[in-house]
């Protein structure tokens, strides 16, 4: 039976996963964007175009909150700080009146190149850190934890 200082894997993906963000976005700071925050990171994530966006259309902010696990409120909050930093634009939903839609402003699609350096640099440094071999199994067991969760 494991103590209770025993260190788990929750509690160790969980401090990785803050690590990481922290680390992302101080460099992103680093590179310009001093008002980045870690609690931004799900509002981009989920304007991904990869998370079945609409080219032009933007994101409902109620899309938003479901991708990210969290609140319209929060969401909206979110989306504001950012607008005011000049990242994202927002506009009543062409159909729906009661929908906000959000976009990337040209600030907000230049960020994106650079995050993507900036995760890349971090890879870099994590396979120096760990070895190449290392981190390789590393991805690959995290890759089979999300695959057999329900919720990821």
């Amino acid at each position: 039976m494991a103590l209770v200082t025993d260190v788990h894997i929750a509690r160790l993906l969980l401090r990785a996963v803050r690590a990481v963000q922290s680390t992302y976005i101080e460099r992103l700071q680093q590179r310009g964007h001093p008002g980045l925050r870690t609690g931004h990171i799900p509002v981009f994530a989920g304007l991904n175009p990869e998370s079945s966006n609409v080219a032009g259309e933007g994101t409902r902010i109620t899309d938003l909150a479901n991708r990210a696990g969290m609140t319209r409120q929060m969401m909206g909050r979110l989306v504001r700080e950012l607008e005011a930093l000049g990242y994202l634009s927002t506009a009543t939903h062409p159909d729906d009146q009661r929908a906000v839609v959000v976009t990337m402003t040209e600030r907000g699609h230049a960020i994106r190149t650079e995050a993507a350096a900036v995760i890349a640099d971090l890879e870099a440094d994590y396979a120096v850190l760990l070895d190449d071999p290392d981190l390789a199994s590393l991805k690959g067991a995290l890759q089979s934890i999300i695959r057999t969760s329900p919720t990821a």
